[in-house]
């Protein structure tokens, strides 16, 4: 369908096509130059010491839960309201994901209450998810992962740019994962990018995601190294040169969109305060955000389908951010998770509908997309 209103859109110029045609020129296209200079660049604005480019926030992730050791037997806590990779790399080691609950209809970031409860001596890690771009309680999380000697993997996906203070997600815990997708605030299309400032960890991700090599194919091909050695079992994890010198305009391009998302975000809460049949999340939320996406929660009498589909037939473009984790079949089949086991992040999934939001709509657009929601909500 040709969308009226998309849900996202991708913030691309006469830039991206000439990096794109600078990497083509130089008939280099995977884990180059490109690759490194992303790497300095994305460490430089996050204050870290490393940041190591992937093929996507799913094998950042993977790579993340090898490098600290994660093993079968172990358990990692996850939100269960979050992108099913966030679990499944938990799964890849062999280790257990148990699932932790929103903390309300109106934050939908992971329960430190509940987290709490979830702890127990097999607990080694949890990933933190800071979910469409708003910051998660950090301070009371951190607390509980040092009196328990839990490792923090920030899942950083929707997070880019975001601030606590001083440091920025993704550089608060031990190691941080990002996502390139192209939805995302930062898009190359497909590509990750793992941080941390331990260089022990570092050494190990560089490591495993090329193979366990212990030279890349550059490092031979400028004569540095003429042979290699095997080291780890490792993977096919390497960023390609074109997604890099997409990340490379698009980190220029950050805070800009950004602020921009912000602005549309207002237009949004606006619009929308006070209608009947929906409420918004996060409002007056005391951290900082992303606006990475803008969703509103339908009451319990409104047929989320039949809103979608009459949207839909107005040519706007929308989404369900997200259906529970452990409400998926392969989850409830392997772990048999019953109804009700996190009935605040199930409400959210049943009753959760995300609208447009991207850099390059304008106020009108949302204007539009408010004025026909309020139609199919009556």
């Amino acid at each position: 369908m040709r969308w009226k209103v998309a849900l996202s859109d991708l913030d691309f110029d006469q830039k991206e096509k000439e990096r794109v045609l600078s990497v083509l020129r130089g008939k280099w296209l995977t884990m180059g130059d490109f690759v490194l200079k992303f790497e300095k660049l994305f460490a430089r604005f996050l204050g870290i010491r490393n940041a190591l480019a992937t093929s996507s926030g799913t094998t950042a992730l993977h790579l993340a839960m090898r490098a600290l050791g994660i093993k079968k037997g172990d358990e990692v806590l996850v939100p269960s309201i979050s992108f099913v990779a966030s679990a499944n790399v938990v799964l890849y080691v062999g280790a257990t994901p148990v699932f932790v609950d929103s903390t309300s209809q109106s934050d939908f970031n992971l329960s430190v209450v509940d987290l709490k409860k979830k702890i127990t001596p097999k607990t080694k890690a949890i990933v933190l998810v800071h979910y469409g771009g708003y910051l998660t309680d950090f301070k009371r999380i951190k607390d509980l992962a040092d009196k328990h000697d839990l490792k923090i993997v920030e899942d950083s996906a929707h997070s880019v740019g975001v601030r606590l203070k001083n440091k920025m997600a993704g550089a608060l815990g031990d190691i941080g994962c990002f996502s390139f997708y192209s939805n995302k605030n930062l898009a190359c299309g497909e590509g990750g990018m793992v941080v941390t400032d331990d260089d022990g960890l570092a050494e190990k991700i560089k490591l495993l995601r090329s193979q366990g090599m212990t030279s890349s194919t550059l490092q031979r091909h400028k004569a540095k190294d003429f042979t290699y050695d095997v080291v780890e079992l490792g993977y096919n994890y390497r960023m390609t040169e074109i997604a890099a010198s997409l990340g490379i305009e698009q980190l220029r391009k950050l805070k800009r969109n950004n602020l921009r998302r912000k602005r549309l975000t207002q237009t949004y809460v606006k619009n929308l305060s006070g209608v009947s049949g929906l409420s918004i999340p996060f409002l007056n939320y005391p951290r900082d955000t992303s606006y990475h996406i803008f969703p509103v929660l339908l009451d319990e009498d409104v047929d989320r389908e039949v809103v979608m589909k009459r949207l839909r037939n107005k040519r706007i473009q929308t989404s369900i951010h997200y259906p529970p984790i452990h409400r998926f079949s392969y989850y409830k089949k392997r772990f048999g998770l019953k109804s009700g086991y996190l009935p605040t992040a199930e409400h959210i999934g049943k009753h959760e509908l995300t609208l447009p939001l991207h850099p390059l709509l304008k106020n009108n657009d949302v204007e539009y997309v408010c004025q026909e929601l309020k139609k199919a909500l009556g």
